[in-house]
């Protein structure tokens, strides 16, 4: 701080609070008249200044909201490769960050003040401050590797709670569209979370179930249906055997992840509903209706998946969740060209991939890129579609995403037949052997691209083929069972 500026601070002080000189000198032991010749100085001593600071009683941070503002006023009268124009834009821009600065540390501040009892069944007054705590902690666990989050778990009683186990479940529902190993081990890491919550018995079988839930959920992802099946009957048998009068956490959630489970099972009557149940006592509207269009998408019942992905619009746009608006207009843009309505699909997936990298969802991208073709292919833009969906296609392999592969190549395939280049269709296909010896992809898919292949080597395969095995690869990658012949699904 420039000393020049002593004088001043605490005469700014001094009229702030109403002090006379007099005043001022009877608090701080120093004769008025000193007080008075002193504040007309340039400079004061660092004795002095301790004093007159004592006489306004000057608070470290009074002093340094007045310094801030003499340093602000000084630059500006220094600062001489500006206009004035620019130092006001600057200046008030400052000052204007500075104030949500401000509001927001006080949030902080209040909301730190004492930490939740963790040690019983949560209050509702308490649920805001302790799911703020759970941020602040995954803060400082999140750059860590699994084992080290895992030893902070175990060894921390204050990181064993609710609202820390409810986020990192959260993160791992997230992570399970893009990284599944990601979602594995912040799944396992929400159970060591949830098998230490304390409080009454019934809340903490309620958690646990939460918890395991969502490792059902990741052995879903990865096509163990069995597991899966399995892990969720025992995560149901804790939730339902458990006790939350409060409904702390959303009675929807374990609906919305057994309707997903049921959805790849085949059982999409079961799959509605528990969407339907969801609906009616979970707090997520918008994800439950997002997940009902995705569960007609699967049964082929693409007008019903658009009413679907309708409903749920006003409410994710009054939520302002960036990726779920982004799923929603993925799957409804996907629904669009299913329908061959790729004028209204291109409206809603012009941004798709834009926002998925404004996201860093690598996956998200890639799949945008996807939709970008196939919309370019419904539109009859040939080249541009074929470039997107060769750089889709590549991308994919490289991921070892088959069942991807098998989609964007059947789709390139069709364009090429259209104009009768069966040869180019024939090398084409050739790229489906890695497709074949993939765990991904299931028996029926296999048997329905081994029947395109084979047409393609002899150089029969007709557009007609590609577009109908491809419309099948659509609806049995949730539909296992469902068989193809020449003619189509059965």
């Amino acid at each position: 701080m420039d000393r020049s500026f002593r004088p001043l601070i605490v005469s700014i002080l001094a009229l702030w609070k109403g002090l006379s000189q007099k005043e001022i000198g009877a608090r701080a032991g120093v004769r008025q008249k000193r007080v008075s010749s002193n504040l007309k100085k340039t400079a004061l001593e660092d004795e002095l200044y301790e004093q007159l600071l004592r006489g306004v009683e000057g608070r470290p941070a009074e002093v340094a909201i007045v310094t801030a503002c003499l340093e602000a006023l000084a630059a500006l009268e220094a600062d001489g490769e500006l206009t004035a124009e620019e130092q006001d834009e600057i200046e008030t821009g400052v000052l204007e960050g500075s104030r949500h600065f401000r509001s927001d540390l006080t949030a902080r501040v209040r909301r730190s003040r004492a930490a939740p009892a963790w040690d019983d069944y949560p209050r509702a007054a308490e649920l805001e401050t302790a799911r703020w705590h759970a941020g602040e902690q995954w803060s400082l666990l999140e750059s860590l590797p699994e084992e080290q989050q895992v030893t902070v778990v175990r060894v921390t009683r204050d990181f064993q709670n609710w609202a820390l186990m409810e986020l990192v479940c959260g993160k791992s529902a997230v992570q399970a569209s893009r990284d599944v190993e990601r979602a594995a081990g912040l799944a396992r890491l929400a159970m060591e979370i949830a098998a230490r919550v304390r409080g009454p018995e019934g809340w903490q079988r309620r958690v646990r179930g939460y918890a395991a839930a969502h490792g059902s959920n990741v052995l879903r992802v990865t096509g163990k249906l069995k597991a899966s099946d399995a892990a969720f009957e025992e995560a149901k048998r804790l939730w339902l055997s458990g006790s939350d009068p409060d409904e702390v956490l959303d009675p929807g959630r374990l609906l919305d992840l057994e309707a997903s489970l049921r959805r790849d099972q085949r059982r999409f009557g079961e799959a509605l509903d528990r969407l339907e149940e969801a609906l009616s006592v979970g707090r997520c509207p918008e994800r439950y209706l997002i997940n009902k269009g995705i569960n007609f998408l699967a049964m082929g019942e693409y007008e019903k998946a658009v009413e679907a992905f309708r409903q749920a619009q006003p409410l994710v746009e009054e939520g302002g969740d960036t990726r779920l608006a982004n799923i929603l207009s993925h799957n409804l843009a996907s629904a669009f060209t299913h329908l061959g309505r790729y004028g209204e699909a291109a409206e809603v997936g012009r941004r798709v991939r834009a926002v998925a990298v404004e996201m860093g969802d690598e996956i998200g991208v890639l799949r945008g890129v996807w939709l970008e073709g196939r919309i370019a292919a419904g539109l009859g833009r040939r080249e541009e579609a074929l470039r997107l969906l060769e750089q889709a296609r590549r991308e994919f392999a490289a991921r070892t995403m088959w069942y991807d592969v098998a989609l964007a190549l059947l789709e390139s395939a069709a364009l090429w037949l259209d104009e009768g280049r069966t040869a180019k269709v024939k090398a084409l296909a050739r790229d489906l052997e890695k497709v074949f010896e993939s765990e991904e992809v299931h028996r029926e898919a296999l048997a329905a691209l081994r029947l395109f292949q084979e047409a393609a080597e002899r150089e029969a395969a007709t557009a007609g083929l590609a577009r109908r095995v491809l419309g099948y690869l659509f609806r049995a990658r949730h539909d296992q069972g469902l068989r193809f012949t020449a003619s189509g699904a059965l």
